[in-house]
């Protein structure tokens, strides 16, 4: 393991030359069927797990399986080759991977889901392994999952357990996600001040935040609630700004973000294309970061380019699999 930035983007850059590139996207998209494109990740890195998956499993659960362990694999090579700041900084933002899981598994409570039904959808690279991710899912209700959590060693698992009381009296699975996010940056910025983290990978989580509340003020306009679903820590989305989006009825008349690097936003027409400026934005604002040859940013980039690309093969597979004509899949993949 080291502690030195220079060797850790150097192998983390290693990884980012095995993403997968536009003409193997292009490629697919003209795959005759699912199996086509099985056949055409059967020559890619995505090998090794593509082969244990197709041993075990048939139909997309293959492809869902097979980018969950590699994700996993990735994820664990570069909390193996890191040590020091670098690595605490890494588990710390392999943290988001346990609260997309936790959040994956109180929906499927939510929808009366089974174990069989989600566990493709699980990103194991956090604290929370694969088996006790599949212990917890196998609870038999909200409550159920959060005991078997407590368990386990999680940082959020207090905070879901609170927020799963709450849930068995008010039956509202976004406020419960909500008090997930609350939880997650509170952790997220006590630790990043315990270890003195560099000024820019904080301004980063910042905008992280920001993001966080834009997003969750859009889908509150027009309706009125008296609960804080405000997270504190960001910079530029203030209490302020959330509360005068949260008002709006529409997204054309949220002037209060020109002053904002958000301000795209208001020129989106719906919902759906919101998501995308600021998933844009958040991208840029990794780039940025990653310009930085010994700094935390290489690797953070990184992942988030993991990650997209894992959503692209899911988008792409499910398009061959249930035959969605070439231009509609081509646009949604566009959009992912």
């Amino acid at each position: 393991m080291s502690a030195d930035y220079g060797y850790i983007n150097a192998r983390v850059r290693g990884l980012k030359s095995k993403l997968l590139e536009p003409k193997f996207y292009s490629e697919a998209l003209d795959a005759s069927d699912y199996s086509a494109l099985l056949s055409s990740l059967a020559q890619s890195p995505y090998v090794k797990e593509l082969e244990e998956a197709q041993a075990r499993y048939s139909g997309l659960k293959v492809l869902d399986v097979a980018l969950g362990r590699n994700f996993y694999h990735t994820t664990r090579s570069i909390l193996n080759f890191s040590d020091g700041e670098a690595h605490e900084l890494i588990a710390l933002m392999l943290l988001r991977y346990d609260l997309y899981n936790i959040k994956a598994i109180a929906r499927a409570k939510h929808a009366g889901r089974d174990l069989e039904e989600i566990q493709d959808a699980f990103f194991p690279a956090g604290e929370l392994k694969l088996p006790i991710l599949e212990t917890v899912a196998s609870a038999p209700d909200m409550a159920g999952a959060a005991q078997a959590l407590l368990a386990s060693p999680s940082a959020l698992k207090g905070a879901f357990a609170r927020a799963a009381q709450h849930y068995t009296s008010d039956n509202d699975l976004y406020k419960l996600e909500l008090a997930l996010d609350q939880a997650y940056y509170k952790i997220i910025n006590a630790k990043l001040k315990e270890i003195n983290a560099p000024d820019s990978f904080v301004r980063y989580i910042k905008r992280e935040i920001d993001a966080t509340n834009l997003r969750t003020a859009l889908k509150l306009q027009g309706s009125e609630s008296s609960d804080d679903l405000f997270i504190p820590g960001g910079k530029e989305i203030g209490r302020a700004v959330f509360d005068a989006v949260a008002a709006e009825t529409s997204l054309g008349s949220l002037q209060i973000l020109s002053s904002t690097s958000f301000s795209a936003v208001a020129e989106a027409q719906n919902l759906g294309e919101a998501e995308n400026v600021i998933r844009e934005l958040l991208n840029s604002s990794a780039k940025r970061l990653a310009a930085d040859p010994l700094g935390i940013g290489v690797v953070a980039n990184y992942l988030r380019m993991k990650e997209a690309e894992a959503a692209r093969l899911r988008l792409l597979a499910r398009g061959k699999y249930y035959k969605v004509p070439r231009e509609t899949l081509a646009r949604e993949l566009g959009d992912a």
